[in-house]
């Protein structure tokens, strides 16, 4: 076998065959899912971001629509960009939560990647502003202090384009992104913590990823998505113990459901809600923890 050595941006890129890989029999390991995993990634962008990295973790799993889901969520920019994801072990693919619908036959589910692609694979499917993604490459290539993996190469492309790299054993190791092509926009990854063990560069001041990162105000956050049909999701964040009351109210104040009555830890945490046997229009959905109430509206669109 041929092995070609290739230097570039200070990894060193081992080409193999890549049929020695087309045998994959542990695709999840290209994007860990496990609480408490946490990603820093160094960012360049032309023109430049008002910050120099990102910073993500999986905060907690839950079960819905028979499925287990983790909660994926970007900390220094906003928690607006959380999601809900999984991996299907009978497709190898990567999957987001989506209320509105899926794609292939997921009935609720986004396809972010099929990870147990082979190059030249293409895969269909409306996620984020991609519509098509297709495996470029697979390689053998060394990460921190001269850890052997494999990485996979997908090209996204639709309204926007997208090059990701993913790294066996430690999730999304490059991307870029851009439109038209080329990226304008660089995102690599610095050091991490996977399954409780620390790679690379975690030290960033003030953020304790060691730890629970467990929110210092209470806060309702936008349901997501917004409008919604016929489910969508709510966050919440709770900076102490509390008795919690989560209740939705239709247009006149009549109360349609409570999605949460009872006691919970500090932490964050997301509830489902179902309009499935509502008819369209403006709901309100309610949080009480002690002294703080806040509401916030929703639209249900059929």
């Amino acid at each position: 076998m041929k092995i070609k050595v290739i230097f570039t941006a200070g990894f060193i890129f081992l080409a193999a065959n890549s049929s020695l890989f087309s045998q994959d029999t542990a695709s999840a390991g290209f994007f860990p899912l496990h609480i408490g995993n946490v990603w820093i990634y160094s960012v360049q962008s032309f023109p430049p971001l008002p910050f120099p990295y990102y910073i993500f973790k999986i905060d907690r799993d839950s079960v819905f629509n028979n499925h287990k889901y983790f909660l994926y969520n970007r900390y220094n920019i906003s928690l607006l960009s959380s999601e809900w994801i999984r991996y299907d072990s009978a497709t190898g693919n990567l999957l987001a939560y989506s209320s509105a619908g899926g794609c292939s036959n997921f009935a609720n589910d986004k396809i972010i990647d099929s990870l147990p692609s082979s190059p030249g694979n293409v895969v269909n499917c409306n996620y984020q502003a991609f519509s098509t993604r297709q495996c470029l490459n697979v390689m053998v290539i060394s990460v921190f202090n001269n850890i052997p993996t494999i990485l996979k190469e997908f090209k996204h492309d639709g309204l926007i384009y997208n090059l990701t790299h993913y790294a066996k054993n430690f999730g999304i190791f490059f991307s870029c992104s851009g439109e038209p092509p080329p990226c304008s926009a660089y995102s690599t990854l610095i050091g991490c913590i996977i399954n409780g063990i620390v790679y690379g560069d975690t030290t960033l001041s003030g953020i304790n990823l060691t730890g629970n990162i467990l929110p210092e105000v209470f806060a309702l956050s936008q349901n997501y998505p917004n409008p919604f049909n016929p489910k969508t999701i709510i966050n919440y964040e709770l900076p102490i113990t509390n008795y919690v009351s989560v209740k939705v109210y239709n247009a006149l104040g009549n109360e349609v459901t409570t999605l949460v009555n009872e006691k919970q830890n500090a932490g964050r945490y997301s509830v489902e809600f179902s309009g499935e046997s509502l008819p369209s229009g403006i709901y309100f959905y309610k949080l009480e923890a002690g002294d703080f109430v806040e509401t916030k509206r929703m639209v249900l669109l059929k």
